[in-house]
């Protein structure tokens, strides 16, 4: 497998110049979103029976998911403050691994991720929990090559240059797309890159496709000739968006983490009634029309507190890196969720 030995060139085309601006834009102009949002924060409950007067200190991902449109609505605020306590915005992350390594250095208490992400970076530890998790159509995740590839199936894909965040979704979603087929993943040629870094490469040509997730894999897609060669969907992927905190806050806050999650349940009943809403934010944050209007081609998700049938979808997923040598010794799922219904 080759690692991310490539030389970049100065950015150019359609996915790196507004491309890259939106990327930014997710962490610095959601801010100027939420300022001006909260019109259905105004419908949020104002009053509980308990309160708990503590901070939640809440880093989201670069991604249009419900815990960063629940902020952008200032749903979370408003179910925060309904119990007393009050919400410390820190900035966003690109990835789950510098959000998990916050999140053990005590500098923020909740973040989000995807559940091969949390799983391979928990390592044994079980002092992150997952709280939330959201159910997509699969539509949102995938494989895309470009125009000059040649490539349209999985088969394809023996002997091309395959851009993967290591450990995460894409490599995630590559494993399985080849196991599905029978290919040994020697026969591809596996570039870890992160997704910033892999959308400058996917641009220029430099690997012939990305195993990648929502925006990055709408930006993808819209470029010219792009192909998608798999979605999540096809190949029966398990991975998740997820939303971690960590044991101690969960332990010690358990009304501060249902308001998070009864916020982001809120905002994802908000969007199953319009299902334009992600890729109008989308917009709003700067990303170009063209990757907006893939975005509002995909199915609104939902999203449930975590529960055993979650538990059973990271067993399945720990198995999986396990028979795939993924990981050097078998994940431990066991203590990996928190139940916001029934805290315990």
């Amino acid at each position: 497998m080759e690692k991310s030995g490539l030389k970049h060139k100065t950015p150019a085309g359609r996915i790196i110049a507004s491309r890259r601006q939106f990327i930014g834009a997710l962490g610095a102009g959601a801010v100027a979103l939420w300022l001006g949002a909260g019109s259905r924060a105004a419908r949020a409950q104002s009053a509980s029976a308990a309160s708990d007067q503590g901070v939640a200190r809440i880093s989201p991902l670069q991604a249009f998911n419900f815990l960063t449109l629940a902020q952008l609505d200032g749903l979370i605020d408003a179910r925060v403050k309904a119990v007393g306590g009050s919400v410390d915005w820190k900035p966003a992350f690109p990835a789950y691994v510098p959000t998990a390594e916050a999140l053990r250095g005590g500098s923020i208490d909740i973040g989000s991720g995807s559940s091969t992400s949390f799983l391979t970076a928990a390592d044994g530890e079980k002092d992150l929990v997952v709280f939330a998790v959201e159910h997509s159509s699969g539509q949102d995740q995938g494989i895309v090559a470009t125009a000059a590839s040649g490539i349209k199936t999985v088969a394809d894909l023996v002997g091309k240059k395959v851009a993967v965040n290591q450990g995460g979704t894409g490599e995630y979603l590559l494993r399985l797309a080849l196991a599905r087929h029978d290919i040994p993943v020697e026969k591809v040629k596996v570039v870890y890159l992160g997704p910033t870094d892999a959308a400058t490469a996917f641009s220029q040509g430099q690997v012939d496709a990305w195993a990648v997730w929502e925006q990055f894999f709408a930006m993808g897609q819209a470029e010219p000739g792009a192909q998608v060669v798999v979605y999540a969907s096809d190949i029966g992927s398990l991975n998740r968006n997820v939303h971690v905190t960590t044991r101690r806050f969960a332990q010690e806050h358990p009304l501060l983490v249902r308001a998070v999650y009864d916020a982001m349940r809120q905002e994802a009943q908000a969007v199953q009634s319009k299902p334009d809403l992600v890729a109008e934010l989308n917009e709003k944050a700067g990303v170009p029309k063209d990757v907006a209007d893939i975005i509002r081609r995909i199915p609104p998700s939902t999203i449930i507190p975590a529960d055993e049938s979650v538990l059973k979808e990271f067993q399945e997923i720990a198995d999986f890196y396990t028979r795939y040598g993924l990981t050097k010794q078998p994940i431990d799922v066991t203590g990996t969720v928190y139940n916001v219904i029934i805290p315990g």
